[in-house]
């Protein structure tokens, strides 16, 4: 039968569920509590699943992530097995696709799998990539230094900072009127000293800039 094939087939292609026992064991660490596994880790053993995945690699030639009848004909051939090559494929290829993915191998070799638990496997060894989050723009140097001189020039008494006056007369040109001003004044005064320093002045115009 079908099932009986796809057994088989697996068996002869990959090999069997004691690769693993070949690995060495990783040496216990003292004081280290180990996370507790999942249903699917206490059921199957995760270094067995890499291991088939190695020699499921390995059959997989152009490296497409699938196994085609030709792919499977080669590494039958190893084990005299090519002229099973094409039951073996329609045992072992479910969906019909043409091509055998490792999680229709995994369903032909462990039969009793189920659905999640298949998922769970195929997770370890495709594990999902977690994208890190965009770098934010920042200004440029000259950004800086051009937002410096324009700081400096309205800086009327020379204390290094702006007061709500002189950037009510920074920014009178800039198309905001008093009330769109006082209340940017207010949004970046960060310390709330009632002035705004280069670097809350910077933040301000930031996204004129960027």
């Amino acid at each position: 039968c079908l099932a009986h094939f796809a057994r088989r087939a697996t068996r002869c292609v990959f090999g069997g569920p004691g690769l693993a026992s070949f690995l060495p064991r990783p040496v216990p660490t003292m004081g280290k509590k180990k996370p507790e596994l999942s249903k699917t880790e206490k059921k199957y053993n995760k270094k067995d699943v890499f291991a088939l995945k190695d020699v499921f690699d390995d059959a997989d030639a152009d490296g497409s992530g699938e196994i085609d009848a030709n792919e499977l004909r080669k590494a039958l051939n190893k084990s005299n097995l090519g002229d099973a090559a094409d039951d073996f494929f329609k045992a072992i290829d479910t969906d019909g696709s043409k091509k055998i993915g490792f999680d229709e191998y995994l369903k032909a070799y462990y039969r009793k799998a189920s659905p999640s638990e298949v998922k769970d496997m195929m997770l370890w060894v495709y594990p999902l990539k977690i994208e890190k989050p965009p770098t934010p723009p920042k200004l440029s140097d000259l950004q800086k230094r051009e937002i410096k001189s324009i700081f400096v020039l309205y800086d009327l008494n020379e204390n290094g900072s702006l007061d709500k006056k002189e950037l009510l007369e920074a920014l009178k040109d800039t198309g905001y009127d008093d009330d769109e001003i006082e209340e940017m004044f207010d949004d970046y005064d960060v310390n709330g000293d009632g002035e705004i320093s280069l670097r809350e002045f910077e933040k301000m115009l930031e996204a004129a800039y960027l």
